[in-house]
């Protein structure tokens, strides 16, 4: 969960490079780059990449979301498919829908360099504060949302309000890195959740294209990604107990109020840490840990601990970007404990080389959910999280999830 921006896309067929022309009742070599989406884009004037894979579901397989460099597609003539390229009904809707993409486009560019630039600031030797970076993705924030709008709007006034159906479209999905075994583009499938969220949608819906991102500043994700409606989904994120919200956090009770949540796709064991002979490695209850700094990664929900009392002025809370950061904090005294959950706890412990200096305390854990969000405001996200709820269902009843999982976490034992 470092602060670098960090972007990939499974739908892409390798790394980007130029592709040559496309048109209609041809023939066409997959290129570096190449995504069905894209493909149906330039070749039919649509995001319905089905009117491709149709043609070219033994070429592709059971998957539109992947597609082979070198692989040659066959681009149906219009009359075959019995469509032609969608033309706006007026001069008017035609230039309103150009601008509208052209205006969104270019402010989610802007918006994406200065987020970069801002990260790179920061990450290198943080030369700049943080109030910077709240201001430039507060500045990028709102200039996505301002385009948006005036792109909405001129669709709208020129008389095409609709949006495309959910099937017809490419679903974007986010997620971070340096969250080993659960998401990291360095792991086998990269990661394990990551691995499960894809095999969910192949099962329940493997016609619906989608992108899976990873933009390594968690908390963009739910600062300005995801309110923006950049993204339609997020994981992976543990789920408060929205059902007792007077006893949660701000950031918690605003999750609720913001997102919804899928059903649990993992279960972790969310525990602390303490630094060897320090006591709180041993202790048997909450109160011992009243008066101590407890640090928490920022973004990574308080809901266990606010509902144990755990919350300020009881402790003094520490929110570094970057989980290392809090196990360099107990180390070096800033911190009594670090509140994390087991798995990265162990990876990171054994790469910064802390073994036997920190160590777990197996007396107080909680088990918490870890869940695919949807913005509220996203007109698809609940059908996004059926889908996904069941392929999930699908996918434990086979017993593949069992297999996904148990092989992940062998990967882990085996490889550290």
């Amino acid at each position: 969960m470092r602060t670098h921006l960090i972007i990939s896309s499974i739908a892409l067929a390798a790394a980007t490079g130029a592709a040559s022309a496309q048109e209609a009742c041809s023939t066409y070599e997959i290129q570096r780059g190449d995504s069905l989406r894209e493909l149906a884009i330039k070749v039919y004037a649509t995001e319905d990449y089905r009117i491709i894979y149709d043609a070219n579901r033994d070429t592709i397989g059971p998957n539109p979301n992947i597609i082979r460099v070198g692989d040659v597609l066959t681009f149906p003539c219009l009359e075959d498919v019995g469509r032609a390229a969608p033309e706006p009904e007026t001069e008017a809707e035609r230039m309103a829908a150009e601008m509208a993409a052209e205006l969104v486009k270019a402010a989610e560019e802007r918006a994406a360099k200065a987020i970069a630039e801002a990260e790179a600031r920061v990450a290198e030797a943080q030369q700049a504060s943080d109030k910077a970076v709240i201001e430039a993705k507060a500045a990028a924030k709102k200039e996505i949302e301002a385009a948006r709008a005036e792109g909405a709007a001129l669709i709208r006034n020129a008389g095409d309000g609709t949006r495309p159906e959910i099937r017809d479209r490419q679903l974007l999905l986010i997620t971070g890195g340096n969250y080993a075994p659960f998401t990291d583009e360095a792991l086998p499938n990269r990661g394990l959740y990551t691995n499960l969220v894809e095999t969910a949608m192949l099962r329940a819906a493997p016609e619906q294209a989608y992108k899976i991102q990873f933009v390594n500043d968690w908390s963009s994700h739910l600062d300005l990604l995801m309110p923006t409606l950049a993204f339609d989904a997020t994981f992976p994120w543990s789920r408060p107990n929205c059902e007792e919200a007077e006893t949660l956090s701000e950031s918690d009770r605003n999750r609720c109020e913001t997102y919804n949540f899928s059903n649990p796709f993992y279960e972790v064991v969310d525990t602390f840490f303490a630094k060897d002979g320090s006591g709180y490695e041993t202790s048997l209850s909450y109160a011992e840990f009243v008066g101590t700094t407890i640090c928490r990664p920022e973004g990574w929900s308080t809901s266990h601990m606010d509902a144990v009392g755990l919350y300020e002025p009881a402790i003094t809370i520490l929110r570094p970007v970057d989980p290392d950061e809090c196990f360099h904090a107990v180390m070096d005294g800033r911190a009594d404990l670090v509140a994390i959950e087991a798995h990265l706890a162990v990876e990171a412990i054994g790469r910064l080389g802390y073994e036997h200096k920190i160590i777990e305390n197996p007396n107080l854990a909680a088990i918490k959910s870890l869940n695919v969000m949807t913005h509220k405001d996203n007109p698809d996200g609940e059908a996004i999280l059926e889908t996904l709820n069941q392929g999930l269902a699908i996918m434990q009843q086979s017993g593949e999830w069992r297999d996904i999982v148990s092989t992940a976490l062998r990967y882990q034992m085996e490889n550290g």
